[in-house]
């Protein structure tokens, strides 16, 4: 008899534990959308506030209105500048002016390093033929024998182009990064010989969702229904 009234409970415990377990993987990828998106817009915006302080403008209006209207106008001028800064790429005479800007900020100690660095990270996502750096997913060992992470190809090293290729003597390598979990914002690149990755069909954006989820959420609809089925029986 004691059993039979501790089954309900059991079960309404984890109908209950499953959902707040549910909600929390929903609510963590809205929350850090919305914080870096307010980060970004803060940071992008904050130049105006301290210029309009310095120069006294706006005093009059409620503080809160003030802040608001400052920051949305200081986006507004942000975006125009990019825009701008867009067409000269695409004028004759704002190309040249953008060439010789680089050519100074390559000759600047350490700022020449920055540069180059964003500047390559800008040119491989730009250039990439699906707007993403990452190219394929990957399945490789790591970090041993038996066991299996999930990465993405970002680059492949031949001994003709890659430094590492022609020491190593291995042929071909693929530079693949692999994110860690539940934060993929970090993660580990590594050089990899072709032969010991297996190229996965899963999309970069199926394998980021189970890179974010610990494993959780698995790729393809039916394993998802299916998923949620059982959380709602259980």
């Amino acid at each position: 008899m004691m059993l039979n009234k501790t089954e309900p409970k059991k079960k309404h415990f984890q109908f209950f534990r499953n959902m707040i377990v549910t909600g929390l993987l929903v609510a963590v990828p809205i929350v850090l959308s919305l914080w870096v998106a307010w980060y970004l817009y803060s940071r992008l915006t904050g130049w105006g506030l301290t210029l309009a302080d310095s120069l006294g403008l706006m005093a009059e209006i409620p503080p809160f209105w003030r802040t608001q209207i400052i920051r949305i106008l200081a986006l507004i001028v942000v975006l125009a500048v990019l825009f701008f800064l867009g067409v000269l790429t695409k004028i004759t005479l704002g190309r040249k002016v953008i060439e010789k800007a680089q050519a100074l900020l390559l000759k600047l100690p350490l700022v020449n390093f920055i540069y180059s660095t964003c500047k390559q990270i800008g040119d491989t996502i730009m250039s990439s033929k699906s707007g993403s750096m990452f190219r394929q997913v990957v399945l490789f060992e790591y970090p041993r024998k038996g066991c299996w992470a999930i990465g993405f190809m970002t680059n492949e090293n031949t001994p003709e182009n890659s430094e590492a290729a022609r020491r190593l003597g291995k042929g071909d390598l693929i530079s693949v990064f692999m994110p860690t979990t539940p934060n993929p914002t970090s993660g580990f690149l590594m050089l990899i010989p072709r032969e010991e990755c297996i190229m996965l069909d899963m999309s970069v954006s199926d394998a980021m969702r189970l890179i974010v989820s610990c494993g959780a959420i698995l790729p393809g609809s039916e394993n998802e229904e299916s998923g949620e089925k059982s959380g709602d029986v259980g």
